[in-house]
């Protein structure tokens, strides 16, 4: 076993890497808020990043780079992945998501890193039949990304049989004001256009539901991860409470953010055929993901986190959806 020295003080140091995203830059933020030291890793510098939070560019492959940024740390908060293969490439996507969780875990071997706090996702499950979907679920990942999680949890779990502290959170679809998810973007863009473009698609009578979280809700429970011993060697699903239809949801919607959109039905079938035929031209709508986001169930069973840490999301799918809209329309349009 290795040894640790075990400490949780206000002003301790701490590491995130993925500054630049979403649930990155709002961590950050109440981070500083409460006095923290913080230390932050990504492929390149936002401009908007804190003058208080230290910079340091990586892409997590090289060990140098990251056993800098490591020095005097206490805690890890290892956000950072590619999500997308369009941009990077796959070869590039799998490596930062699977060695370069890798070189971090050995990094914080060597440093004694107090606790390990891995940034996994929901789409480790796949789609499965049976909801909610609770931690010891089987894991059937139906995507690259998703399969990336399965291998880089893998890797968390054999360190934490060495010794290191980890705890590792399985979020739903992280959807709010900074929302950079393009699928999410796309529906928002078609749910706010002009004219006849102006549309929100439904498969078949809508009656699927379709948990998201909101990254405040998801950052309370990193941070309540943060401060409580028994969150050590643990794994937690994060989501939103009462999950609603998609027909619910959209109808409400719509009566909230006061959209003059269109609400279609389409065929799971017709789905389909659509996502094949956008594929060769690389648009983002109703790529697999997305699919099914609209053909299925998905729901995550978060009675975990909420017995032991407290833990309870603030914002259901409805408020999210509404708050997203609100700073679509005030940030984009």
């Amino acid at each position: 076993m290795i040894g640790h020295i075990v400490y949780d003080m206000e002003g301790s140091m701490v590491l995130v890497t993925g500054c630049n995203s979403l649930i990155g830059r709002t961590l950050i933020a109440k981070l500083l808020q409460d006095g923290q030291q913080v230390k932050v890793i990504d492929m390149w510098k936002d401009s908007k990043l804190p003058e208080a939070a230290t910079f340091y560019q990586s892409n997590l492959l090289d060990i140098d780079s990251i056993e800098e940024a490591m020095d005097d740390v206490d805690t890890v908060f290892h956000l950072m992945d590619v999500e997308d293969a369009s941009y990077y490439g796959r070869r590039f996507m799998k490596k930062v998501n699977i060695k370069g969780t890798e070189n971090l875990l050995k990094v914080a071997v060597d440093k004694k890193i107090n606790h390990f706090v891995f940034l996994s996702s929901g789409k480790v499950y796949g789609n499965p039949d049976t909801m909610p979907i609770k931690e010891d679920d089987p894991l059937k990942p139906n995507t690259a990304y998703g399969k990336d999680k399965v291998k880089a949890e893998k890797l968390c779990l054999q360190f934490a049989e060495e010794g290191l502290p980890i705890t590792i959170i399985r979020p739903t679809i992280i959807t709010g004001p900074g929302v950079d998810d393009a699928m999410i973007l796309i529906i928002l863009y078609m749910a706010l256009a002009m004219d006849d473009s102006n549309r929100l698609y439904i498969a078949g009578d809508g009656d699927s539901r379709y948990q998201l979280v909101h990254p405040d809700d998801v950052v309370a429970a990193l941070l309540a991860i943060k401060n409580k011993q028994i969150s050590k060697g643990k794994i937690y699903n994060i989501g939103s409470d009462n999950v609603p239809t998609q027909l619910e949801q959209v109808v409400k919607v719509k009566e909230i953010a006061q959209l003059d959109c269109q609400i279609k039905h389409i065929t799971p079938f017709f789905t389909r055929v659509l996502s094949v035929l956008l594929k060769p031209l690389n648009i983002h709508y109703l790529r697999k993901d997305h699919v099914q986001f609209i053909l299925s169930n998905f729901v995550l069973d978060c009675n975990k986190i909420k017995e032991e840490l407290n833990w309870v999301p603030q914002k259901t799918n409805i408020e999210i959806w509404a708050e997203t809209i609100e700073w679509y329309r005030r940030e984009k349009l």
